[in-house]
């Protein structure tokens, strides 16, 4: 039971991750801007919770409910979030770099560290299905 529930958060958070991105980069590529949303129509740190720092545990409390049972897709799964949110800050810095202030890139920096960790703990469940 515990699996099915981390297989679906997981892809949840998957998909949050994807619209968060996708309204990142729509927002910087249409010169709304950094600061702003493109089509959630919501505030930025909002955005940044919801579908950024959720999904971000989501996918770690998967990893940590199903830590007793292997899993291969789960533990892939796992990755991809990780990977999302690794590849979606390079896409953001290298599309809006000079808009990003000072102190933002240090938190780009924070969400790069967490999607390794998450990446990790997706290569620990799939060690662990062998």
């Amino acid at each position: 039971m515990a699996l099915k529930v981390a297989l679906i958060i997981s892809i949840v958070s998957i998909v949050l991750l994807a619209i968060y991105g996708a309204d990142s980069i729509l927002a910087i590529t249409e010169k709304i801007g950094i600061q702003n949303s493109a089509f959630l129509n919501i505030d930025v740190k909002v955005r940044g919770v919801v579908f950024g720092l959720i999904p971000a545990a989501l996918l770690i409390i998967s990893y940590f409910i199903t830590r007793q049972e292997s899993s291969k897709i789960l533990g892939i799964l796992i990755i991809v979030g990780g990977a999302l949110m690794m590849i979606g800050v390079g896409i953001i810095f290298a599309l809006a770099a000079n808009q990003i202030p000072d102190s933002g890139k240090g938190e780009f920096g924070a969400v790069v560290g967490i999607g390794i960790i998450i990446a990790i703990l997706g290569g620990l469940k799939i060690k662990k299905s062998r």
